[in-house]
């Protein structure tokens, strides 16, 4: 059976062909456009409409090489359904290197209030320029049968390759995200009973409510491109086109995937130098060292312990911290 003409924005693609083509999304003051760049493939055979982004924050660098070295191994005419690939979510955000798209904030920054399109979809298509931008991705997204929206923490934080889930309490559509994260073989898997990872607003909770089950992966850091971590998450796109029977060959899971049910974030009371002790995804038990603050004479002015048993799941890489920081994350195993 062919497939059928796939229309985007705009854009037809054939069956069996790829598309390399921007969306409009603003105008800047000196008539330079700004535009959100998309790949567009309709495989030869019918299948599933997979959304994949990244770079929402414009310091995510590493899930724009995923995909483009993922989505390299694809070939149209052998590929079942049909991708809508944005490598760059956050184009102005990508420009400065920045989470937001800061120049256009600090000029007017109560009108460019909220600030963050990742945190505001289904987005508003007569608002600011972040409310915008979130209503012409979740365009493309409601069209599509699944998503993943890739991520990395802010410069100074650090995840292993772990998939952030949308609340059960969201349904059937939520549980078909677990399945395609248990798919994907990301080795940790999250789905939060609270925390702004399952708030209204964000766009892999948004998605899933209205029947596109989607999930956030996160890994590495902002502002760096990992090799390591870039490997990792061409594997678990790679995954998820398998689970999909999107392309052909086995599911390349991990020798074991840590299921969790929440986050336990530790901040600090002191100010000074951070010492980190645990290594990024091991397993703690309740009372081990995860890190210590010195002052600026080495005398340490405070300690941080396991509250409990779970996975070291987030470590802060800064090398200074003041009242107030986050030092560390727990993941709490369901």
């Amino acid at each position: 059976m062919t497939n059928k003409i796939m229309q985007v924005a705009g854009q037809e693609v054939a069956p069996g062909k790829a598309v390399r083509c921007s969306y409009p999304l603003a105008e800047l003051p000196d008539g330079s456009a700004v535009t959100i760049p998309m790949l567009l493939i309709n495989g030869a055979k019918p299948g599933p409409r997979l959304y994949l982004g990244a770079a929402i924050h414009g310091d995510e660098a590493n899930g724009v090489e995923i995909l483009w070295q993922a989505l390299r191994q694809v070939t149209p005419a052998s590929l079942s359904g049909s991708i809508v690939c944005v490598p760059v979510q956050g184009p102005l955000a990508f420009q400065s290197d920045h989470r937001i798209a800061l120049a256009s904030y600090l000029k007017s920054p109560l009108d460019q209030s909220p600030a963050d399109p990742w945190v505001i979809f289904p987005g508003d298509a007569n608002g600011n320029l972040p409310q915008q931008l979130a209503h012409h991705l979740f365009e493309l997204i409601r069209d599509c049968d699944f998503a993943i929206d890739i991520h990395t923490p802010t410069r100074g934080g650090r995840y292993p390759p772990i998939a952030i889930l949308p609340a059960a309490s969201i349904g059937e559509p939520a549980a078909r995200a677990l399945e395609l994260a248990k798919g994907f073989g990301a080795p940790f898997i999250i789905q939060p009973r609270s925390g702004f990872y399952i708030a209204d607003g964000v766009l892999c909770v948004e998605a899933t409510k209205r029947g596109v089950p989607a999930f956030t992966f996160e890994l590495g850091e902002g502002g760096r491109l990992e090799a390591e971590m870039i490997k990792e998450g061409v594997r678990c796109v790679t995954n998820a086109l398998r689970h999909l029977k999107m392309i052909d060959g086995p599911v390349d899971l991990p020798p074991r995937t840590y299921l969790m049910s929440d986050f336990i974030g530790l901040r600090a009371t002191r100010g000074g130098l951070l010492h980190t002790a645990v290594t990024l995804g091991a397993t703690v038990k309740r009372d081990d060292l995860l890190a210590q603050v010195f002052d600026v004479y080495g005398d340490e002015v405070e300690r941080f312990t396991a509250p409990q048993d779970g996975i070291f799941i987030r470590a802060t890489t800064l090398a200074t911290v003041s009242t107030g920081e986050r030092v560390a994350t727990l993941g709490v195993l369901a």
